[in-house]
């Protein structure tokens, strides 16, 4: 991280601060910043509300308990970037990299992170209600205890992933690439993960009232301990080949839907 001269000279050089202006205390709300390079800067704490970022290089700066509601982010380069509790409510983060980067207990909700990638984020305890991550990058992404209720996953890329005890109520999964995904404790209550892939996945005690699960891959998932999940949502999975399931459910699955546990065709 740049020291908050070095960070000051380069606000100076973008020619949107004084050089009177002390450091650490800058108001850039609504400054145009478009394909500025601020890597490494030191940014904590600034006032970014309605700013536009767009394009910019913002590789590992410090954005922490910085206000950056409604920023424009899009397409911007914040590789390792700390966003720890961060106001981002309604930022646009479209194809934003964002690989590596710190959201822990930030606010996202209604963000537009369509098409981001955040392989590798950490969004732990971190607020994503109604956001959109349509066709996003989230391999390996460590989320637990984040609220995704009513977020837009469809089609995302989610191997891998951790989301032990986080809340995806009413969320849109869609399509989306759960493989191996760790969803323990998880709340999937009326989400829709019809067509998911979630081959190998771990829903152990999570909750599924609800949850649509037609045409979904359910190959080698661990239900130990699953809550609120009925033989009649499980009927409609494209298989539950050596899926692990309770005694119950398992016994009345295969007396009815035998054809779910036969092994899939090889693609």
């Amino acid at each position: 991280m740049l020291s908050t001269v070095a960070t000051l000279e380069k606000l100076i050089r973008l020619n949107v601060v004084q050089g009177e202006t002390a450091p650490g205390s800058y108001n850039l709300a609504g400054t145009d910043l478009r394909n500025a390079d601020l890597n490494e800067a030191d940014l904590r704490g600034v006032n970014l509300n309605g700013a536009n970022l767009s394009g910019a290089q913002l590789v590992g700066v410090y954005f922490t308990g910085s206000d950056l509601r409604n920023a424009d982010l899009s397409r911007a380069n914040m590789v390792g970037a700390v966003l720890i509790v961060v106001n981002l409510e309604g930022a646009d983060l479209n194809k934003a990299n964002l690989s590596n980067a710190e959201f822990g207990q930030a606010n996202l909700s209604g963000a537009n992170l369509e098409g981001a990638n955040l392989s590798g984020a950490y969004l732990i305890e971190a607020n994503l209600s109604g956001a959109r991550l349509k066709g996003a990058a989230l391999f390996k992404v460590e989320a637990s205890g984040s609220n995704m209720t009513g977020v837009d996953f469809s089609n995302a890329e989610m191997k891998e992933t951790s989301f032990g005890g986080a809340d995806f109520t009413g969320a849109d999964l869609r399509g989306a690439d759960l493989t191996g995904a760790d969803l323990f404790n998880a709340c999937l209550d009326k989400a829709n993960l019809s067509g998911a892939d979630l081959t190998g996945a771990s829903l152990s005690e999570a909750m599924l009232k609800g949850a649509n699960l037609k045409g979904a891959n359910l190959r080698e998932v661990n239900f130990g301990g699953v809550r609120k999940l009925t033989v009649a949502q499980l009927a409609e999975a494209k298989t539950l080949h050596n899926a692990k399931l309770g005694s119950k459910l398992l016994k009345e699955l295969k007396k009815d839907y035998p054809h779910l546990f036969d092994k899939p065709n090889a693609a």
